[in-house]
């Protein structure tokens, strides 16, 4: 009896905290909750954006999460601040594609980070490629806004404190 009070008190503490994991390919993460952003296409196979903050030892991460059908993540990822400035992505990322959902983890700057901790979110842009890394007739680029108007730089201040 004393086993599932255990595991049922760990399960509550990572909730509390709002704190989850994200698997891509043979990797996880410890992360934030996910947070919609509503997709701006009206193409009716374009889903809305779902992002967590991600971290390991070293490293602070965005991931995105959207239902697709056989297109993937590709390129660098381009965010537009509140302010006017816009981030766009320079470092290495990882994608994966699983149960016809696109996955991606860009990995941030320490100025990227900086941005994003004093600045809120309006919009991202990404890229959808086939497996052939064009379009097809899945892909594109396309833009997600934070309509809901989450307020991402305490969000970021509380998750990445420790």
């Amino acid at each position: 009896m004393k086993n599932p009070i255990i595991i049922l008190l760990i399960l509550v503490a990572f909730k509390v905290n709002g704190q989850g994991l994200f698997f891509i390919g043979e990797k996880s993460f410890i992360s934030t909750e996910g947070f919609n952003l509503k997709s701006n296409s009206d193409e009716i196979f374009i889903n809305d954006l779902e992002i967590k903050f991600v971290k390991d030892e070293t490293n602070k991460m965005i991931a995105l999460t959207t239902k697709t059908k056989d297109v993937n993540f590709a390129g660098k990822l381009i965010i537009y601040l509140d302010n006017g400035m816009v981030i766009t992505t320079s470092r290495e990322s990882i994608f994966d594609y699983v149960d016809k959902f696109a996955l991606a983890i860009f990995y941030l700057t320490d100025d990227d980070f900086s941005k994003l901790k004093n600045h809120n979110i309006n919009t991202i842009k990404y890229s959808l490629k086939n497996e052939y890394g064009s379009d097809g007739s899945f892909g594109g680029n396309f833009s997600a806004s934070n309509k809901s108007k989450v307020d991402f730089p305490v969000i970021i201040s509380e998750f990445y404190k420790n």
